[in-house]
């Protein structure tokens, strides 16, 4: 998904040159989201950790940690078995096939948890507790995803902005109603971060 702007400091202008990756591959696109997405969450924990609040809050606690894991894995393996005619139809794959992408798979999983783990963190992690005492568990699932969706708006990476805002919607919706169900976000990094494999793929496949 898109990377939030805020989130991004630009250390992978002097990391890669040192670690020798040019930004335009696969290993250079991983590292550089790991960076921008570490940055932010390092922010968001040091913060609450100050605020005198613990860390599950942010609901990074066990749950249903079960539950969690049969979601993301039950996601993780339907979008690598789909993800060459999901990547293509969706997201304008170029020249895809399992002995190109295979090589690319470390990085893939890289950028998409890292990924993940930032989005879920910053809208889910940090409204849901907060709020949802308040608003109720329907109301804040869909105003946090209201907002969520619209951030990614501006994405240059699918084939139609407006069949992708679609899908992205309810999306939004199911990883809150699986760290609502789970009682943690571990499940919902795990939904959101397969479901963005086919993006990373296509990304990948366009370098």
């Amino acid at each position: 998904m898109k990377k939030c702007p805020v989130a991004r400091l630009g250390f992978s202008k002097w990391l890669l040159p040192a670690l020798r990756i040019p930004l335009e591959t696969p290993a250079g696109l991983a590292i550089d989201k790991l960076e921008s997405s570490v940055l932010s969450i390092l922010v968001v924990l040091l913060l609450t950790l100050a605020s005198g609040d613990d860390l599950a809050s942010l609901y990074l606690r066990r749950g249903n940690l079960r539950l969690g894991l049969t979601i993301g894995l039950i996601a993780f393996v339907v979008m690598i078995a789909s993800a060459i005619p999901v990547t293509t139809l969706f997201f304008n794959g170029k020249d895809l096939s399992w002995g190109r992408m295979l090589p690319w798979m470390p990085w893939v999983l890289i950028f998409v948890l890292a990924n993940a783990f930032n989005e879920e963190l910053l809208f889910r992690g940090l409204f849901f507790g907060r709020l949802q005492p308040f608003l109720g568990k329907f109301a804040i699932n869909v105003l946090v995803a209201i907002p969520f969706t619209l951030l990614h708006t501006g994405v240059d990476y699918s084939a139609d902005i407006w069949m992708f805002i679609g899908m992205v919607f309810p999306l939004s919706l199911a990883w809150g109603w699986t760290l609502q169900k789970t009682d943690s976000l571990w499940g919902s990094i795990l939904f959101h971060a397969a479901m963005d494999i086919p993006v990373a793929f296509s990304l990948f496949s366009k370098l």
